[in-house]
């Protein structure tokens, strides 16, 4: 075909799909300010601080802190001092990020506050002041004060994502790349809006507004948009771990019975306060990996939310401990893949938004006050393989095997897989000890298998009679372990050429 003839058909064929596309909600979080050049004006601000919190001596009291300008922050600095002192000692903060030791032999707290400023020299701005007439305080713990290492704070993050979502695998692969740390403490779930309980769930308590979408802590911070860096998410889950909550520790446990296909799970709530605690106490049913959804790029989530298999109010006495039982038939879900994530929120409300640029969607947010997760298998699981579809994705349009049109998709105008002409199928399979087999089905027929990689499959098409109406087909791909386990991967396409195969 000929340069011009391809342009014709590009044209139309954008005509065409366009005017068969919907609207979906997604929201990217790149709201980058275009003026950088003029006068610099505007004076920085601090978005987030770590704020009061408690250290143990011996320690390192790490703060955190989140500032934006207009054009860009040059000086940003913590003053700090032990109580009694006359002067500020200080160090830069600029990397969002400072440290402070802690001696093993101190006893006295420690106060701070910082500052910030730009190029122009707007500022400075500081918190919670800017000359140290107010400040924030480093409760130091005596080394030997172990009284409450029993309830040390762990964060609970929740998810808000979806399949059709274009920016939500970002915010998965930062959670989970912090996850696989050890300086942070958290548990999280993806709570998948497909799966119609978790869609409930984030609109009557959340008042969910768009995806990908990031409750720390019950809402303690909200995280809006999929193209926020990785230190936005590790400097609130720092903020979350260092915020002062009720000694309350919350233990789960598990045990799988195979005469009835259940799982009988003891959550334990411990109140070491001296007054008795209300709150709500709910345990997330999970699969490690998802048996039934992948992402927009094609990958299996992870942690993905099945169900509640505890949702009520609790009390407990002070300086007591109480537990909550429930069993919970598996069905088809692989037990061996399977986590239990338990969390008890605060009763106390906090007015909060799933807009936070905007401070619109309001809700009220209940903060968690304990965390603790547990697999029903201990030990070596033999989990389910991984598999997903890489290429085509959702809502692209492929020539010939090639994405074209690609300044269309940031409109989120497009929701169809077209293919026109020749294109492959390429897929992905994992495993933890082994895939032995990948099959490749077209509207339920077998088409290909693979025993090894590269797993993907070159589509034979032939030209219609009537290429102008577009052919719908299901592709769908299958991965067997070396243990038999299976997992499935799928994709509408609409091609204009028909399948031979």
């Amino acid at each position: 075909m000929r340069l011009i003839g391809k342009f014709i058909l590009i044209i139309c064929i954008l005509g065409l799909l366009l005017g068969a596309s919907a609207y979906i909600i997604m929201y990217t979080g790149d709201n980058t300010n275009n003026n950088n050049g003029g006068n610099d004006t505007e004076p920085p601000q601090i978005d987030d601080i770590t704020g009061n919190f408690t250290v143990t001596a011996g320690q390192t009291a790490t703060i955190t802190a989140l500032f934006s300008d207009n054009v860009n922050v040059t000086e940003a600095t913590v003053y700090y001092k032990i109580a009694g002192s006359t002067s500020w000692d200080s160090i830069s903060i600029l990397s969002s990020s400072a440290s402070i030791s802690i001696p093993s032999e101190t006893t006295s707290n420690y106060y701070y506050y910082i500052t910030v400023d730009d190029a122009a020299g707007n500022g400075p701005v500081g918190a919670p002041s800017t000359d140290g007439s107010t400040f924030y305080t480093i409760t130091v713990k005596p080394s030997n004060d172990n009284g409450d290492e029993d309830f040390l704070h762990t964060v609970f993050i929740e998810e808000s994502t979806s399949v059709t979502c274009r920016y939500c695998p970002n915010v998965a692969a930062i959670l989970e790349n912090i996850e696989s740390t050890p300086n942070y403490r958290f548990y999280y779930v993806s709570l998948i809006i497909e799966n119609n309980k978790a869609a409930e769930f984030l609109s009557s308590i959340y008042n969910r507004y768009a995806d990908p979408t990031v409750y720390i802590d019950g809402g303690y911070r909200v995280i809006l948009g999929g193209l926020n860096p990785e230190a936005n998410y590790t400097i609130a889950v720092q903020a979350a771990e260092n915020r002062v909550v009720p000694k309350i520790k919350v233990t789960v446990t598990a045990e799988y019975k195979n005469t009835t296909n259940t799982i009988a799970a003891n959550v334990l709530v411990e109140n070491g306060e001296q007054s008795s605690y209300s709150g709500r106490l709910r345990l997330y049913l999970t699969e490690i990996i998802s048996s039934q959804f992948n992402d927009y790029n094609g990958a299996k989530y992870r942690n993905a939310f099945v169900d509640f298999i505890i949702n009520q109010d609790i009390s407990v006495s002070a300086n007591s401990g109480k537990t909550f039982s429930a069993n919970w038939s598996v069905g088809n879900l692989d037990y061996e893949n399977l986590k239990l994530i338990a969390v008890v929120f605060s009763t106390t409300g906090n007015n909060a938004f799933s807009d936070p640029p905007t401070n619109e969607y309001p809700f009220t947010a209940h903060y968690a006050d304990a965390t603790n997760a547990t697999y029903v298998v201990q030990g070596a699981r033999n989990l389910p393989p991984e598999v997903g579809i890489l290429s085509p994705q959702k809502g692209k349009i492929y020539l010939r095997g090639n994405l074209i049109l690609q300044f269309i998709y940031k409109s989120k105008l497009l929701k169809n897989t077209w293919l026109i002409g020749k294109a492959s199928i390429d897929t992905y399979a994992k495993d933890d000890s082994g895939i032995s087999k990948v099959e490749i089905y077209v509207n339920d027929k077998l088409v290909a298998a693979f025993t090894s990689p590269p797993y993907n499959w070159t589509i034979p098409f032939t030209l219609i009679k009537k290429p102008w109406i577009p052919t719908t087909y299901t592709i769908m791909v299958k991965a067997y372990d070396d243990s038999g386990k299976t997992a499935t991967a799928g994709i509408d396409v609409k091609a204009w050429w028909a399948f031979t195969a």
